[in-house]
């Protein structure tokens, strides 16, 4: 249910951005990500914009020094964003063990539990990671992010 909520969410955006030019001017968007002061690896940095129709939902994986490069749903591999202010939050969590080939459980077991949270779950959020940035109309941006117990 959750995937096709995002999906529907992404095409509302795609749709309402309309295809004037053909092709979303962005900005390069890129920084690093610590947790206690060690670099967060694997970790799904995403921003959304503050205000409805002011900038473009994006997101970037972090590497093995912490470090992202962020591209809009649906848009060029780190081509980043368009400016405007956003709500940032930053999700890692442990790998599921699949249990049967597709990931789904086998007979005659139960649904495994959701995947834990490597980090606070408050970074996991918009509303309550307290994380935000501005993306100027400049080529590069960058935008580092430092996560506390």
């Amino acid at each position: 249910m959750r995937t096709i909520l995002l999906f529907i969410t992404i095409l509302t955006t795609v749709a309402m951005t309309g295809c004037d030019s053909g092709k979303l001017a962005t900005v390069r968007v890129s920084g690093t990500v610590t947790f206690d002061g060690a670099p967060l690896d694997g970790a799904t940095v995403t921003f959304t914009p503050k205000t409805e129709g002011q900038g473009h939902p994006a997101y970037g994986i972090t590497d093995v020094n912490g470090r992202y490069q962020l591209q809009t749903f649906l848009g060029a591999a780190n081509a980043g964003t368009t400016p405007g202010d956003y709500l940032v939050f930053v999700t890692k969590r442990e790998q599921s063990e699949g249990s049967g080939v597709s990931g789904a459980p086998t007979a005659g077991s139960s649904a495994p539990p959701p995947p834990k949270s490597l980090i606070p779950e408050r970074y996991g959020k918009a509303e309550t990671s307290e994380l935000t940035a501005t993306v100027e109309n400049k080529k590069d941006n960058v935008i580092h992010f430092d996560l506390t117990q």
